[in-house]
């Protein structure tokens, strides 16, 4: 029942996003603009701490390899570390490509919540 009603609402704002006020137009584009923001953002943290760990993980691999310290854990730990902060940037640049690709539903969706 519930679901029946959220696809009629979404059936008839999208049928009639050419009759909303302004301030509606207004409200869902800034509403996808701050979403738009936030996957640019989240995608160049996300890049960055992806060579960042690479990066990191080689260089102590190297220094572990080179002086036969105990780098190899360090190695190791910055990759789980980096590779743990990369899932999340990761969850979030796909969360903020779908409210920026689908504001309507997405606003009603927080709304409903």
């Amino acid at each position: 029942m519930k679901r029946e009603a959220e696809q009629e609402l979404l059936k008839t704002l999208n049928g009639q996003l050419k009759d909303l006020p302004a301030v509606a137009k207004t409200m869902i584009q800034q509403y996808q603009m701050s979403a738009i923001v936030l996957s640019i953002l989240c995608g160049v943290l996300f890049v960055a701490a992806l060579i960042g760990t690479i990066w990191l993980s080689v260089f102590f691999f190297k220094k572990h390899r080179d002086h036969h310290d105990s780098y190899d854990f360090v190695s190791a730990m910055t990759a789980t570390l980096g590779g743990t902060v990369s899932v999340f940037l990761l969850t979030a640049l796909c969360l903020n490509i779908t409210h920026a690709c689908a504001p309507i539903a997405s606003i009603i969706k927080d709304f409903l919540n």
